[in-house]
């Protein structure tokens, strides 16, 4: 297995001791670097070429420009995990930060969790195995980040105390949200016997885990840019995901498997072709994609996809869904999907 190259960038050089102590005792194979600056971050990346840089919050060159978003431009392909001792989850720096890096983590950080979410990352980009690719998605503006919600709900899911309405009050936080997620549950889709018109009636009829799916979604699918492109529609991919959403969760109750595991059918199907919302901002990749394909329908697309690039949106949207931290039988389902 291919090693990685790590960067630290923490003005407190304790915190550099820390990491190279828990990392090595780890990891002993992995290529390890350190800086105190961004100044001297941006030299080390423009000379060593690091696969994955993790920094703390607040470090900024002498011009004022944020290191993350300095790399994000510069260097796209590099993984850019957040590990800050920011105690305000809703701060404007992470809001800021956000579009900019891939991960957060919060310090202190169990050596085992930063292990393995850099060797997540890293398993990720192989799973890129077009370089034109990784600089695409390292370089799309504004790269989705997670839901501020889809956090609060995870952590209100985990316990069992936590009463239905409570998770309903949490997507209501988000008019925006609330909103478009009821449009979906109205939807023909669901096929529910009366008009839900809260997200506290939502969660009840639907499950939170079709609701936590449906948050995913509308962030992804809001957040694509209003484009027209000829054999791309947006209202029959929603169509064709929540469709593939249901059917994936139905083969799982079918065969018997338990329930987190139908749940997880569900996302999966409900986000297999996220790749193909964030590639939207790249109309250069469909002209191609369509120049050269031989027919119509997703096999024709995908199979296009692989001659010109060697690679497909299913890998494209398994990395930013790998990114997000969800888990790797989504992601592999998602990047798999084609096969």
């Amino acid at each position: 297995m291919k090693t990685f190259s790590l960067l630290f960038a923490d003005p407190d050089k304790n915190v550099h001791d820390g990491h190279r102590r828990m990392i090595k005792a780890l990891k002993p194979e992995w290529s390890l670097m350190f800086a105190s600056t961004a100044r001297e971050a941006m030299s080390k990346v423009a000379i060593l070429h690091p696969a994955v840089i993790i920094s703390e919050l607040n470090m900024e060159l002498e011009d004022g420009s944020d290191l993350l978003q300095t790399i994000q431009k510069a260097y796209p392909e590099i993984v850019r995990i957040v590990l800050s001792s920011e105690p305000d989850g809703e701060s404007e720096v992470i809001l800021r930060a956000t579009q900019s890096a891939h991960r957060f983590l919060a310090k202190p950080c169990k050596g085992e969790i930063l292990v393995e979410q850099i060797e997540k990352a890293g398993s990720l980009r192989r799973l890129l195995n077009s370089r034109e690719l990784i600089t695409i998605i390292g370089g799309i503006p504004y790269l989705p980040s997670l839901p501020a919600i889809y956090h609060k709900l995870v952590e209100a899911i985990a316990s069992p105390l936590t009463p239905l309405s409570e998770i309903g009050d949490i997507i209501a936080e988000d008019v925006s949200m609330t909103g478009r997620v009821l449009h979906l549950v109205n939807s023909a889709f669901f096929g529910l016997p009366r008009k839900v018109s809260n997200p506290q009636t939502a969660v009840v009829m639907l499950g939170i885990n079709v609701i936590k799916s449906l948050v995913c979604y509308v962030k992804l699918f809001f957040a694509a840019p209003d484009v027209v492109m000829p054999g791309l529609s947006l209202d029959e991919m929603w169509s064709h995901s929540s469709m593939v959403a249901r059917l994936s969760k139905d083969i799982a109750a079918a065969c018997n498997a338990p329930a987190s595991v139908q749940e997880e059918a569900f996302l999966a199907g409900m986000l297999h072709d996220v790749g193909k919302l964030l590639l939207l901002d790249h109309p250069s990749y469909y002209r191609k994609v369509f120049a050269s394909s031989s027919g119509k329908g997703e096999k024709a697309f995908s199979d296009a996809e692989y001659n010109a690039f060697g690679t497909s949106h299913a890998e494209i949207g398994a990395y930013l869904l790998g990114l997000w931290g969800l888990s790797d039988q989504v992601v592999e389902a998602v990047a798999c999907h084609h096969r």
